[in-house]
């Protein structure tokens, strides 16, 4: 077996040691020292990362997960800050729920990720914020947030509180304001509905913000749908959550 053979057996033998035996002359206190060690430091960063979901489940129960999440995914990133985003691809990708696992396991993860993803985004540039005081014409979505939804109101769940089922549709607003704070917004459907318009867009006037979402609001006036329009933007532009952009 040459060099890179016995690598490609060294590393199926740490990511799972039940189905993968390494015999290669190391002394077995000195394998089973690298193996917890590098085992522990996988579970700590995934600990770390998902608090809520681990909170879910016993400590024996995560670990099998960590296990399979080692065993079965081939990460594509050799960083570990890379460690939560590969969980959430292998969850969402190849893994099918156990009898153990919360319906909103994908879910739940993901949102978790997403916190942690928004708290190390880079940006280029400086971002523009709002005066709170200065008219807006032309609005961007910040490119420190971002707008999802969910079947189940992951930002409630705890072990008290574990729904079964799915319900109406969850949107949320996850963002970073200009003092390295990550919060959420719920959003009602009117709200997400216009921010997924402005996210689409590098930039959009609020006539072409009006123009195109009316049709789908035949219940609002002009007027009424101005003034709503109005106060929502206003709200997002005060959470940093939309930009304006200068006329210039």
């Amino acid at each position: 077996m040459d060099f890179k053979q016995i690598q490609h057996a060294f590393v199926a033998h740490l990511k799972d040691p039940d189905n993968h035996v390494f015999e290669q002359g190391i002394e077995e206190r000195r394998l089973t020292i690298y193996r917890e060690l590098f085992f522990n430091n996988i579970v700590g960063f995934l600990s770390s990362g998902f608090p809520v979901l681990e909170s879910l489940y016993s400590a024996e129960d995560w670990r099998r997960l960590a296990r399979q999440f080692m065993a079965s995914h081939r990460c594509r990133s050799p960083y570990f800050i890379d460690i939560s985003k590969e969980f959430v691809e292998y969850l969402s990708s190849s893994y099918s729920l156990q009898a153990n696992d919360p319906p909103f396991l994908k879910e739940l993860a993901h949102y978790e990720w997403l916190e942690l993803a928004v708290s190390i985004r880079k940006t280029q540039g400086d971002i523009r914020l709002w005066d709170g005081k200065a008219n807006f014409a032309t609005l961007q979505f910040s490119p420190l947030a971002t707008l999802v939804s969910y079947q189940y109101p992951v930002h409630q769940i705890s072990p008290d509180f574990q729904p079964q089922t799915p319900a109406e549709p969850v949107y949320l607003v996850v963002y970073r304001n200009s003092l390295d704070e990550v919060n959420f917004v719920l959003l009602n459907p009117l709200t997400a509905h216009l921010l997924d318009l402005i996210q689409q867009q590098d930039s959009i006037t609020l006539d072409e913000l009006h123009d195109t979402i009316a049709p789908s609001l035949p219940q609002f006036t002009p007027q009424q749908l101005s003034g709503a329009m109005h106060e929502i933007l206003t709200q997002m532009l005060l959470k940093e959550i939309l930009l304006p952009v200068s006329k210039s």
